[in-house]
Parts: C-alpha cells; structure tokens; sequence
C-alpha cells in the first residue's frame, strides 16, 4: 500500500468516525475533532500527490508527517494520565478522602426541563455516597448557567441532592462559573486556609481537575464518577486531549 492510500485511508476512517457522533449532542465534540483530523490526513495525501511537482509540497508533507507523529504521542501520552486517573482513585486520594472537609462538585449540562443530565447526576451521586460515608464533611456545588441552560448547575445540583436526602445545610452553592478554572477559584471564597479538599467529577475530567486544584493551592485529591454513556468515550477524551494541550501550551500543566 503506497503512503498515500494509507493517508487517505485514515481521512475515510476517520471522516466515518466523526460523521456518526455529529448529530449526538454529548459526542459532538469527538465528531468535529474527528473531521478535523480527517482534514488533516486528506491534506497530507494531497501534498505527497504534488510534491513532485512542487518543493513547497514536499516540504508540507515533512512536516505534516511530523505534526502528525507529535499528535499521535501527546494523544497517546494523554490518554494515558486521563485513563489512568480515571479508572480508580490512587493511593494518595484514598488516603486522603476520609479527612476532606469539602468536596467540590463541578458542574455539567443542565438538561432543558431543568434537571441534571446523565454526566451531572452521575457526579451528583457519586457526591451523595461521599455525604452520606463521611456525615462531617461539606459540598461545594460549582457551576454557572451556561446560554443553552434553563438554570445554574449549582442549583439543579441542589435540588438533585437535597431530595435524595442530603442536608441542606452541608450544600453550598457557587453558581457564578463558565469552565472549570472559574470552578476551582471561585470555590475557595468557601473555604479557610485549614480546609482539606477534593473534587468530585467525571472520570475522563478527574486528572486535569487535579492539576488546576494544585495550582490553586488545594489538595490535589481527584474521585471519579462513571461516563454514563459509552459513546461518549471518544467525544470526551478528545475534548480532554485539547484541554490539556491548552493547560501546558500556557505553562499551567
């Protein structure tokens, strides 16, 4: 097979791949991702048809062959700290969880009838079973009202708490954030220097939460709740891949 079918070999795949998870909302992010890459491996197959002719060609064809080997490794290397803090808490979270004072909960889509989505309330359940284990602690509920949401999704977090039992009072709601950096800043007008952390949120999500808490001078403590949707896999990871690519192309990772 010569270089160039297996180019536009990747393009089809990969143009397949994406057009599936466009109409799903949750996984539209993998989709777009997916084309773009497609993009990219069509335009490699096209610069070695020309490079004979032109030097220019050639010359975009090195370099794609190289942005598309750094790709491949910082995807690879990233996928593997995202799974991996994901799949369990480490030893150091488990250590540490039973003398959280708060955790902080971060926010997810609010669905349109006001109610958690399947992301949220996988976290909000996860946060309920923390409340309940240790009756001493706290939740920060974080999360602003995004322009496609009916409320805050400090507040729906909430109501999904409280009537499953949770008390009111250890709830406290900061519904003033876009993303999760705001999450994290904004949480700390709760706490006292003394207060001990740790977040709760989606497994993909936990490994870049862990590093901003840390940033902020919180404890780095990271506990999973469960994708609730499976094809959602691709889609998130994705969207991780470009988060943390963002975080240490600004020097925060």
């Amino acid at each position: 097979m010569s270089e160039r079918r297996l180019w536009l070999g990747l393009a089809l795949l990969s143009t397949v791949l994406g057009a599936v998870q466009l109409p799903w909302a949750p996984a539209r992010f993998g989709g777009v991702f997916l084309l773009a890459l497609a993009a990219g491996c069509a335009g490699e197959a096209c610069m070695l048809h020309l490079r004979t002719r032109h030097k220019l060609c050639a010359t975009l064809a090195v370099a794609g062959r190289a942005l598309f080997a750094l790709f491949v490794l910082s995807f690879a290397y990233i996928q593997l700290v995202v799974i991996g803090s994901g799949l369990r808490m480490d030893a150091y979270s488990r250590e540490n969880v039973p003398n959280t004072d708060f955790f902080l909960v971060l926010g997810a889509l609010v669905n349109p009838n006001g109610q958690p989505s399947a992301a949220l309330a996988a976290r909000c359940d996860t946060a309920a079973a923390l409340l309940t284990q240790y009756p001493k602690s706290q939740a920060i509920l974080c999360g602003g009202q995004g322009a496609n949401e009916p409320r805050s999704e400090a507040d729906a977090m909430f109501d999904y708490l409280t009537a499953r039992g949770i008390d009111p009072a250890r709830l406290h709601r900061e519904d003033k954030s876009n993303n999760t950096i705001e999450n994290i800043q904004n949480a700390r007008e709760f706490l006292a220097p003394s207060d001990r952390t740790a977040v709760v949120t989606s497994d993909y999500h936990v490994a870049r939460a862990r590093v901003l808490l840390q940033s902020a001078g919180l404890d780095p403590v990271g506990i999973p709740a469960p994708t609730p949707y499976p094809g959602q896999w691709i889609s998130v990871r994705c969207r991780e891949y470009c988060s943390i690519v963002g975080l240490m192309l600004t020097g925060r990772w």
